[in-house]
């Protein structure tokens, strides 16, 4: 089974909310401000990363940025966790064919 994982934000029910709508229903979810989490490694099944950048570091976006193009792993950039700011940018850069797609594979 596919799963996305969000790193940043504390609320991320709306952007589980965002997801649920895709058919996915296994999230997981890294805080990005703790001194570990830029080691942990990103879980096997993860199709979608959802990094909210205003709550995270750089060294963490970067580090993940890198494994995520070495894994093939699609990756989304919002300023903040909200339901509305999420689903706009997937409906913005026409991602939710591909979304659809990716999470399915």
């Amino acid at each position: 089974m596919s799963s996305v994982l969000i790193v940043g934000g504390d609320q991320i029910e709306g952007i589980k909310e965002v997801f649920g709508n895709y058919g996915i229903d296994q999230v997981n979810h890294w805080s990005g401000r703790k001194a570990g989490d830029s080691n942990k490694v990103i879980p096997q099944n993860t199709k979608v990363i959802v990094l909210i950048t205003k709550w995270i570091n750089h060294s963490i976006t970067y580090k993940l940025k890198r494994n995520a193009v070495r894994r093939g792993i699609k990756v989304i950039y919002t300023p903040n966790g909200s339901r509305e700011r999420l689903s706009e940018i997937i409906e913005q850069n026409a991602l939710s064919p591909s979304l659809k797609h990716v999470l399915k594979h």
